[in-house]
C-alpha cells in the first residue's frame, strides 16, 4: 500500500461510509443484516482489494484521486453484495440511488450556483482549461493519472465539452478484473449532471472504447434520465 492510503485509511473509510449510507435500508433489506456489519465487510473488502493497489496519482492536491477513491467504493459494495446473490445490474441501481440522494441534499442555493456554472461556457472553458494544465502537470509527476483536454471551440452541436484522455478508475477495473461495474460507474455522471440540471452527452468511455471520455454539455436540451442507465437506452450515448 503506497505510504499516502495507508496514512489516511480512516479518512477512506469515513469517506466509504458516508457514500454508502444512504441506501443503507436498501442494503440491510438485500443482506438481512445491520448496516453496520455490512459496511465493515465492504470496507475490508475496499482496504485489502482497493486501497492495497490503488497507484498514487497526487493524493491530496488533486480531485482526481477522490473520484478514483470513490468509485471503487461501489465496486467493494458490490463484490460484497455478490456473496449475498446481488447480481452487477441491482448493485449498479443502488449506486445510482446512493448518489441520486448525495447530490439531492445538496442546499438549493448552492445546487442552482453549480448549475448556473455548468450552462456557463466562457466559465467552464476558463475553469477546465487551468483544469488542464494543472492535470498535465500532475501526469508528467504521476503518470497514469488523469488528463484532460477542453475542446475549443466546443465539439459541434454543443456549448461544452472536454476530454478525459486518461481515467485511473477505468484502468483500475480492467487490471483487477471488475470491468463488469464501469458501465454503471460511467453512468454516475449523468446522476451528478442530472440532479444539477446540466444536460450531458456522452459517446466515448475511455473503457469502452480505449480513446477517451467525452463531457459535452447543450443548453436548453433536455436532461437525460440516467435510470435505467444512459448505456441501456438505445440512444447511442454511454
Amino acid at each position: 500500500m503506497h505510504s499516502y492510503y495507508q496514512k489516511n485509511r480512516l479518512k477512506f473509510k469515513k469517506n466509504l461510509i458516508n457514500l454508502i449510507k444512504p441506501v443503507s435500508l436498501e442494503i440491510e433489506k438485500i443482506t438481512g443484516s445491520r448496516f453496520s456489519v455490512i459496511i465493515e465487510e465492504i470496507w475490508n473488502f475496499y482496504e485489502k482489494n482497493m486501497l492495497e493497489n490503488f497507484l498514487y496519482i497526487g493524493g491530496d492536491s488533486v480531485s482526481g484521486t477522490s473520484n478514483m477513491c470513490g468509485a471503487c467504493c461501489f465496486i467493494a459494495m458490490g463484490e460484497v453484495l455478490k456473496k449475498y446473490n446481488t447480481p452487477v445490474e441491482e448493485s449498479g441501481h443502488l449506486m445510482t440511488l446512493a448518489y441520486e440522494r448525495k447530490y439531492k441534499k445538496i442546499p438549493s442555493f448552492l445546487k442552482s450556483l453549480l448549475k448556473k456554472v455548468f450552462t456557463s461556457p466562457k466559465l467552464l472553458k476558463k475553469m477546465y482549461m487551468k483544469k488542464d494544465r494543472k492535470n498535465e502537470e500532475n501526469c508528467r509527476l504521476n503518470p497514469g493519472s488523469y488528463l484532460t483536454e477542453t475542446q475549443d471551440p466546443p465539439e459541434k452541436g454543443f456549448d461544452f465539452s472536454y476530454h478525459n484522455l486518461v481515467c485511473p478508475i477505468s484502468d483500475f477495473a480492467v487490471k483487477h478484473g471488475y470491468e463488469e461495474y464501469m458501465p454503471y460507474i460511467c453512468n454516475l455522471d449523468y446522476v451528478m449532471f442530472g440532479v444539477l440540471g446540466a444536460p450531458l452527452y456522452r459517446e466515448h468511455t475511455c473503457f469502452e472504447d480505449g480513446d477517451y471520455c467525452d463531457f459535452k454539455l447543450k443548453n436548453g436540451a433536455p436532461v437525460m434520465d440516467y435510470w435505467p442507465p444512459v448505456f441501456t437506452q438505445g440512444k447511442g450515448y454511454k
